[in-house]
């Protein structure tokens, strides 16, 4: 059981992508908006919808700032609506659910300055997903993850009738451990779209046996009957809860809690039981809770439970 502990993608880092943020015009103080119309921010990399006509003049940045802080009064009436991230910002936004989208390939280029194990992607849609690690101007690592599921065909008829089946996840745990690794990521297809890109630091909790992973989905469509048995029905996102039997060294349970306790609170990481995206034993999310179990002298088990970000 290993997982992947995220390590902000920032405006210092991202050094390049082919992805031009040019979702919307960019918000001007001189610019009246009517409402519904779009501006963006390059600053906080957020997509308004002006809630007003004659909107002049009202910096949705400081607007949403003002909202939080609980120090300085709301503002009234609220002009801007948040939409989400920018096209580009998406990839790094933490809601796998609302992709960047392209045609012919996504490609952008991290320089984290810290040391990173692993990279994992969610809600991909690509035929290839390219890795390169580069130190200085030599390239260390490349690794190329075909996004193609092939469990189903398991004969010659199903290799004729069954429907086509790309991955929507991947996750790399071998990339070398550099102090100022610089990344390359490439995504190739003819509509690409990603979810969301994680990568940081890989930590090893413990043993996890097949038979110790099960998942269930977890729905938040509205499905709703009336008195008379009409269905109403509004579809909406899906996830998954995994369950996670570790087996643990008991000497290592002291540093184990305290990096279950940092990821208190909603904090998101990358789980990894198996790293074979088919056996779907991966999942981006937070811990719901966890339970340790001692099973012996020099063992325990630990039964932790993700729920996946959407």
């Amino acid at each position: 059981m290993k997982i992947i502990l995220p390590v902000p993608v920032t405006d210092l880092t991202l050094t390049s992508a082919n992805v031009a943020e040019n979702d919307h015009g960019v918000w001007s103080a001189i610019t009246t908006y009517a409402r519904g119309d779009y501006a963006i921010s390059l600053i906080t990399h957020t997509v308004y919808r002006s809630l007003l006509d004659d909107n002049t003049g009202n910096d949705p940045d400081l607007e949403v700032a003002a909202i939080a802080d609980p120090l300085v009064d709301n503002p009234d009436p609220v002009y801007w609506q948040i939409i989400g991230a920018t096209n580009l910002w998406r990839i790094f936004d933490g809601k796998p659910s609302q992709p960047a989208v392209q045609a012919g390939s996504i490609s952008f280029e991290v320089t984290p300055g810290v040391f990173i194990g692993g990279i994992a992607g969610f809600g991909i849609s690509a035929n290839t997903v390219q890795v390169q690690v580069y130190a200085g101007p030599d390239m260390i690592y490349d690794n190329t993850v075909e996004m193609t599921d092939e469990s189903a065909v398991t004969d010659w008829l199903a290799y004729f009738v069954e429907p086509y089946r790309p991955l929507e996840d991947f996750v790399l745990t071998d990339l070398p451990v550099l102090g100022t690794p610089r990344i390359v990521v490439t995504l190739t297809g003819s509509q690409v779209s990603v979810g969301q890109i994680v990568m940081g630091y890989v930590s090893q909790l413990g043993i996890t046996p097949q038979e110790g992973i099960s998942f269930s989905g977890l729905d938040f469509s509205y499905v709703q009957t009336d008195d008379f048995g009409n269905l109403d029905t509004v579809k909406r996102e899906a996830t998954r809860l995994s369950d996670f039997a570790v087996t643990v060294p008991r000497s290592s349970l002291a540093s184990i809690t305290r990096i279950l306790k940092g990821l208190r609170g909603g904090e998101p990481a990358v789980w990894i039981a198996s790293e074979t995206s088919a056996f779907a034993a991966i999942n981006y999310g937070f811990y719901r809770g966890y339970r340790t179990i001692y099973v012996g002298a020099d063992h325990a088990e630990i039964s932790i439970e993700v729920q996946g970000i959407v």
